[in-house]
């Protein structure tokens, strides 16, 4: 079971079909059989999710959730400068994810809802 990924990874690039810079992106370390190629992806759900959100009554915006969100994304985006490889899409991800957080706590902070659930 262990090491499935890069036989697998080494399987697919074996077929000829695939141009040079395919295969180099197949095996580079930032490439689709690496976390860090599907990372970003699902944490664009996240800050899709809140800007979805923001069609929603102040009033049933969860401060809590939004203080997370921001607080990670914060975290993240700090972070992603930090560990290698940097992945610069991570980075936007991130830093997008704290600014969706950030401004559903200024609406409820607006309305003077801050405080309440």
């Amino acid at each position: 079971m262990f090491g499935i990924v890069p036989k697998l990874q080494q399987y697919v690039c074996a077929w000829n079909f695939w141009p040079a810079f395919m295969k180099k992106f197949i095996m580079s370390e930032k490439g689709p059989f690496t976390i860090f190629f599907w990372t970003p992806l699902a944490k664009w759900g996240i800050s899709i999710a809140n800007i979805g959100d923001m069609r929603k009554p102040v009033e049933q915006v969860n401060t809590l959730q939004q203080c997370v969100i921001a607080w990670t994304g914060l975290l993240f985006t700090r972070w992603c400068f930090i560990i290698r490889p940097r992945v610069y899409s991570l980075v936007l991800c991130n830093f997008c994810m704290a600014q969706t957080g950030l401004y559903q706590l200024y609406r409820k902070h607006q309305q003077g809802k801050l405080f309440t659930r």
